[in-house]
C-alpha cells in the first residue's frame, strides 16, 4: 500500500485538481472552442475532478490530519 503524502500535500493535490485543471479546461476551451464549448468543456472536466476529489477525501480519508 502507498503510504498518504504529508496533509498540507493533500491539501494543494485537492485544491489543484478542484480548481486549476477545470478552470484551465474552461479557459483554454473558450479560446479554441468558443465560449460556450469552453464552458460545456469545463463542466465536463469539472465532473471527474470533483469525482476524484469526493473519491480521495471521503474513501480514501484524506480529510484527517496526520497523527504525529
Amino acid at each position: 500500500m502507498i503510504k498518504r503524502p504529508p496533509y498540507i500535500i493533500r491539501l494543494i493535490i485537492i485544491v489543484f485538481v478542484l480548481c486549476v485543471i477545470p478552470i484551465g479546461a474552461t479557459h483554454f476551451g473558450a479560446i479554441y472552442l468558443g465560449r460556450e464549448n469552453g464552458i460545456l468543456l469545463g463542466f465536463c472536466v469539472g465532473i471527474p475532478c470533483v469525482t476524484f476529489a469526493c473519491w480521495k477525501l471521503f474513501i480514501d480519508g484524506w480529510r484527517e490530519e496526520d497523527e504525529e
